[in-house]
């Protein structure tokens, strides 16, 4: 554990922090020469924040954040030359299509204002960076909600550390990378014995090995309760208001929804008021309906799994396992354009939908149309779509590989021994059976090797991976989806999250 004060003094931004156990980490980050700086923290947390010790620190809410004001009053944004502006075109493509979740309707955001807000949000964070002399950035999250994303553009400009925490299915256990494009290598040497994990690490696993019903993840438990009718997301909304004026929940009732926008504005100019915000939510829950119905048409009913075939498992969209951490692949046409291209003509395609983008509690309008669909299916006629209430293991255990961009489905594949290709950054990169595609050259070199490695006996690397993965992990209750699992205590969380962070600027410094 480290104790004693560092000799380098860092400004640092902490963004998306919930205030326990954030709180004191942060104070025992100042022992050791880390100071916040700025800090974006929830509405409903302001008082523990103004509160505490950080009397030189600037406050901003997520709320205000997500619409693209509260920053300091004097700051400006920097203006980007054309070098920033190619240097960054990229991540604004990506930044456009993360934008999705401020317009689920798709109809209030241009692509223009897409990119005059983001360019702001840029600017702000390159203004605030040198004002503040800011040389490290804290999330206890992927950045996906525009302006956090915007923040770690800013960083990618500056050359400065962007440490985030990328999420497991163990519990309260994540890995912090400084990177989004990839994951730490783990170099695991197979041949020298095999490790096994942690008892609650490989009950995670093998609990893969048995049927789907025991092995859904809890998420996807937790969607499918919430989705019981069309008229629930209204009732949900009329019931918020009512707790709100109930509880003097005042600044709730000011604004009905963090981030979608109200037609015609920016997010800063105006804030959707609950008229428009129950029209959109109908609006929204039309939409997805039309969607599940358009997809159900061009499900084939008797599916032929005789011939070779790949699997496809798109990801629920907009979120943040395909946008940023899909990068390109985030539309994930082109992944299946690229298959087409690539396989041979004798071996299919197999498409199916996730199941949450059918929930119309959540956004999935915003992720789809009935021209992607239709897309997909003119690529070619040896793709095909299965039902979204199918067993995916079952789809899983007949193909010859499991196609995702970062999902745990393609976790689920390589343990139960069909080869995964991921098109984007996932947590378990570098586990045996499992590729990562980035180029059409990637997906020729890779192929040939599937049919070797199918129902292969790796199950020993496999648990050998997860040791070592195992051991980069930090445990803490540091994300809001954490809450309630009490696999680990507070005190312990913060102790973990500080060792972490300092271990990380140790290395730097030396």
């Amino acid at each position: 554990m480290f104790e004693e004060k560092s000799m380098t003094e860092k400004n640092i931004i902490f963004i998306c922090c919930i205030a326990k156990p954030w709180i004191k980490v942060m104070d025992k980050l100042t022992l050791n020469g880390l100071t916040p700086s700025y800090i974006v923290h929830w509405r409903d947390e302001s008082e523990l924040y103004q509160n505490s010790n950080f009397t030189d620190c600037f406050f901003q809410t997520v709320e205000d954040a997500w619409a693209g004001k509260g920053f300091p009053a004097d700051t400006r944004p920097t203006a980007l030359d054309e070098e920033q502006l190619k240097s960054i075109a990229w991540y604004e493509s990506q930044a456009l299509i993360m934008m999705n979740r401020l317009d689920p309707t798709e109809v209030k955001m241009n692509t223009a204002s897409r990119q005059y807000y983001f360019r702001d949000l840029v600017g702000y964070w390159l203004s605030i960076i040198k004002e503040k002399n800011i040389e490290l950035v804290v999330s206890p999250s992927i950045p996906h909600r525009v302006f956090d994303y915007a923040l770690y553009v800013a960083c990618k400009i500056e050359s400065l550390d962007y440490l985030s925490f990328q999420l497991t299915p163990f519990g309260s256990n994540s890995v912090m990378i400084s990177d989004i494009e990839g994951m730490p290598k783990i170099n695991a040497d197979y041949g020298s014995g095999l490790l096994v994990p942690s008892a609650p690490v490989l009950s995670r696993v093998n609990k893969i090995l048995e049927d789907y019903q025991v092995a859904i993840p809890d998420y996807m438990k937790a969607h499918a309760k919430n989705n019981k009718s069309i008229l629930k997301p209204i009732k949900k909304t009329y019931s918020s208001l009512y707790r709100n004026i109930k509880e003097r929940n005042f600044y709730k009732i000011k604004q009905p929804n963090t981030y979608w926008l109200t037609d015609g504005y920016l997010p800063y100019e105006k804030q959707m008021g609950w008229l428009e915000y129950i029209s959109v939510k109908f609006k929204h829950a039309f939409k997805v309906k039309q969607l599940e119905k358009s997809y159900s048409k061009i499900v084939t009913k008797t599916l032929d799994k005789s011939t070779p075939y790949v699997f496809v498992a798109l990801h629920y969209q907009p979120e943040e396992t395909t946008c940023p951490t899909g990068g390109s692949y985030a539309d994930q046409i082109l992944m299946i354009q690229l298959l087409n291209e690539v396989l041979p003509s004798n071996v299919n395609i197999i498409v199916k939908e996730h199941k949450s983008q059918f929930y119309r509690d959540q956004e999935g309008s915003a992720g789809r149309s009935q021209l992607y669909y239709n897309r997909i299916s003119s690529i070619a006629q040896r793709i095909y779509f299965d039902s979204v209430d199918s067993d995916p293991f079952a789809l899983i255990d007949d193909a010859l590989a499991t196609v995702t961009v970062s999902g745990t489905i393609g976790w689920e594949s390589a343990i139960r021994g069909t080869p995964t290709l991921n098109f984007g950054r996932a947590w378990y990169e570098g586990m045996p059976r499992v590729f990562r595609i980035k180029s059409k050259l990637d997906l020729e070199t890779v192929f040939p090797k599937l049919c070797l490695l199918k129902n292969q006996n790796l199950h020993g690397e496999i648990l050998h991976f997860h040791k070592l993965l195992e051991d980069s992990f930090i445990k803490a209750t540091h994300y809001k989806s954490f809450i309630g699992k009490g696999d680990v205590s507070m005190d312990e969380s913060v102790q973990n999250l500080t060792d972490g962070l300092l271990s990380h600027t140790s290395d730097k410094i030396t």
